[in-house]
């Protein structure tokens, strides 16, 4: 069963922008997945800039949930860090590449934090995720 969400009508409405302000989960496996980067499996930085990184990142944490017998359907929280992240404009492409995901109906819930740097200086973007697998 995929995730449902919820927009409070006291909070704006964040669906446009490729999130949901409430994600709720049914019971199942709950699963962590680590920060992604844009590590190729030969552990090579093979996306260029950060729409490129955050693109190839997101494919990397839908891959890890469905290793863990999961679906896209099945994340209800992402939080993306990004070193040197400018407001406006990135964050206009973030909720682009998020809407063109997830969808602008029932995207998982997200939070997007500037940091100071990732573990390597060609990282312009990690993302970990917890997704709920649905017990069968």
């Amino acid at each position: 069963m995929p995730r449902r969400t919820l927009q409070p009508p006291q909070l704006f409405d964040s669906r446009p922008w490729g999130f949901s302000q409430v994600s709720i989960s049914p019971p199942g496996t709950l699963v962590h997945i680590a920060g992604q980067v844009a590590w190729d499996a030969e552990g090579k930085v093979s996306a260029v800039g950060r729409e490129a990184q955050l693109r190839q990142v997101l494919r990397q944490v839908i891959l890890a949930v469905e290793a863990a017998g999961g679906s896209a359907d099945d994340i209800q929280m992402l939080r993306l860090y990004m070193p040197g992240f400018h407001s406006g404009p990135e964050a206009d492409l973030v909720g682009r590449v998020l809407a063109e995901t997830f969808g602008t109906e029932n995207p998982p819930s997200s939070t997007w934090i500037g940091v100071d740097a990732l573990a390597q200086p060609e990282y312009l973007v990690e993302v970990d995720a917890v997704a709920v697998i649905p017990t069968p």
